[in-house]
């Protein structure tokens, strides 16, 4: 999201003077620090437009890091579709003796909660949201006893890298890491003429 070209180094070769050789150094620290603050930053940014955990944001990311012979740094998320139950759902726990008329959802913070009437939860490796497909419903007789409609399908949100690509999202983080790399740019020149 950072793109360096010759000018930046040539300007940060001028700004060192005498130490222009060290003007490399100076831009992939630079650049590393801005990376670090892109990949914390995401997850606030994320969570300022959607209603999902922060360690849920981090976990997508690596990072490949700039050294003083690749003055470049490359922060990618990757990831697929959320199941449902990673945002915000009412009730969280499976109800199968008082089944709710509807199971309440929000994924996004702008935008009110939507009540899904044939999502459940279910306890499947874990609390997890279906949905039962009425089209093909038929009701089958389970191990203990009980009969149940199937088949169903589990129900997703969107993936983290899409909800990175959001316009707002992706250009506050863009923004942000030109300030960090700018900051950081002057506090790296800094240390080499002080002679730290």
């Amino acid at each position: 999201m950072i793109t360096l070209d010759a000018s930046k180094l040539q300007e940060v070769e001028q700004r060192l003077g005498e130490y222009r050789k060290k003007a490399p150094v100076v831009l992939y620290r630079a650049i590393n620090r801005a990376a670090d603050n892109l990949k914390s930053n995401a997850a606030k940014e994320v969570r300022n437009s959607y209603i999902i955990k922060a360690s849920e944001v981090k976990s997508t990311f690596s990072i490949s890091r700039a050294t003083s012979k690749r003055i470049a740094a490359s922060v990618t998320s990757r990831g697929n579709a959320l199941g449902l139950e990673k945002f915000k759902v009412s009730p969280k726990q499976p109800r199968p003796e008082r089944p709710p008329k509807s199971l309440k959802v929000q994924v996004r913070k702008d935008t009110g909660i939507k009540g899904l009437l044939s999502a459940f939860v279910a306890s499947v490796q874990g609390n997890r949201v279906f949905e039962r497909d009425a089209s093909h419903s038929r009701r089958q007789k389970r191990n203990d006893g009980q009969w149940t409609e199937l088949p169903i399908k589990r129900l997703f949100g969107p993936p983290i890298p899409i909800m990175l690509e959001n316009k707002g999202v992706r250009s506050a983080l863009e923004e942000e890491a030109k300030k960090v790399f700018e900051k950081r740019l002057d506090h790296e020149i800094k240390r080499v003429l002080e002679g730290n």
